[in-house]
């Protein structure tokens, strides 16, 4: 298995019970069997019998594992798999939240019945499992919860991705609600798309509906590092290290790629699309901080023309993917902040032919404007991170810190000519 090679411990987890549910394929079953690997006493909470398979495939491997049968829509089925977990392993220390079913078609001719049953499974099976392990995490001030996001906004399958965003939603408000105190960790985690029976099967299904053969579909390359598909045992082990290290990741989107990349087992076969352009040398010549608020914001503006350029240039799925992290990290959608900053660049414009009310909106708003831009700089620093496990050739990593270095300067100087700007 990939996860031995993770320079984890085999007894990382030991002691740990962990329930994941919707085990009994796919990624929630080589999930069980990392953990299993690395000590977890793993509960396989599966609707289908193929749980049996999984939980004999772990005690093969020389793992703890015990199925059992569960209806995650079922509060009462999620009772009882509260009551054998503690009755048998006497706690619950992780819960990956993992059952999903989806239902592809058109928003009109999908019918209402099988929106129901979606949310009932993806959500409320999640907001069950919640309240039925959290209380005893919090009692013993030691646990982690995951749930599991997806793209947005995909055409044909949008009950599927509803579900989806509120899940990560689900996650982000559990984590904001879990003080460092609790001992309890939350985060959300971003497989990608990844070679599993019940993935393989929406996919067929989809290609057809945009224009594609199944082997086009799958080729489009939405993952990092990967042409086609994830396999379903690294997209686990990039996810079980995420949940050993879970109070890094509390309150983040995690993904498969950027772990496996650090721990030096993915060399992505491509570099992504990046607008590598910086200004001329002259105009680099000023240093940032001496340049005005309005020559400054008039550089962030084409910094985020440039990443929404970027973003464009994405093939459909990694755009989605993209868009989702910019605003989840920033505050806002590309969009949004372009409209923001080029408000704010004729508002400095019009400033400077004397219109004292514009100074005035401005130092209304500073303390907003202060808040997200320092999220913007701090978006584009945690970029330089990811970008040395992007970016193999040393010449094209240099390029690219050189671009973020400057796009981190610039939204961090803005900030301090914009105070000093509005100062009485």
């Amino acid at each position: 298995m990939l996860i031995e090679k993770m320079g984890l411990s085999r007894t990382a987890l030991a002691g740990k019970v962990a329930v994941i549910t919707g085990a009994g394929q796919g990624i929630g079953k080589e999930l069980a069997r990392a953990l299993a690997w690395l000590g977890a006493k793993v509960i396989i909470a599966e609707i289908r019998d193929t749980g049996a398979e999984v939980e004999t495939l772990i005690r093969s491997e020389g793992g703890t594992a015990m199925f059992v049968q569960t209806d995650v829509s079922d509060e009462k089925s999620i009772q009882a798999l509260a009551k054998k977990a503690f009755n048998t392993f006497g706690k619950v220390d992780i819960l990956v939240n993992n059952a999903i079913i989806y239902r592809p078609g058109t928003i009109l001719e999908l019918p209402i019945e099988a929106w129901d049953q979606v949310y009932a499974v993806n959500l409320r099976g999640a907001v069950l499992g919640i309240k039925a392990f959290l209380p005893g995490m919090l009692e013993r001030k030691e646990g982690v919860i995951v749930t599991i996001t997806s793209s947005e906004g995909m055409p044909y399958m949008a009950s599927y991705f509803a579900s989806k965003a509120a899940l990560q939603s689900l996650g982000l408000s559990l984590a904001g609600e879990l003080s460092e105190e609790s001992g309890v960790s939350a985060f959300v985690f971003a497989p990608g798309m990844v070679d599993t029976p019940g993935g393989n099967q929406a996919f067929q299904a989809l290609a057809p509906k945009y224009g594609m053969s199944y082997q086009e579909f799958i080729n489009m390359s939405p993952n990092p590092g990967y042409n086609g598909l994830m396999p379903a045992e690294d997209c686990a082990a990039g996810f079980a290290y995420a949940i050993v290290h879970a109070r890094d990741y509390h309150g983040q989107i995690a993904d498969p790629f950027q772990i496996l990349a650090k721990t030096g087992l993915l060399q992505f076969s491509s570099q992504p699309k990046t607008d590598n352009t910086v200004p001329a040398e002259s105009s680099l010549e000023k240093p940032a901080g001496k340049k005005s608020a309005i020559e400054l914001a008039r550089e962030v503006k084409k910094i985020l023309e440039a990443v929404n350029k970027e973003a464009n240039e994405l093939d459909l799925f990694r755009k989605m993917w993209v868009t989702r992290a910019f605003r989840q990290r920033t505050g806002m959608s590309i969009k949004d902040w372009l409209e923001t900053v080029t408000e704010l660049v004729a508002e400095l414009e019009a400033a400077e032919t004397g219109d004292t009310t514009k100074i005035e909106n401005i130092r209304g708003k500073l303390p907003w404007l202060k808040s997200n831009l320092e999220r913007l700089a701090d978006y584009f620093k945690k970029n330089m991170k990811d970008a040395e496990g992007y970016f193999k050739d040393p010449k094209a990593l240099a390029k690219a810190l050189e671009v973020l270095t400057y796009r981190v300067n610039t939204v961090r100087s803005l900030i301090s000519a914009l105070e000093q700007k509005v100062k009485p």
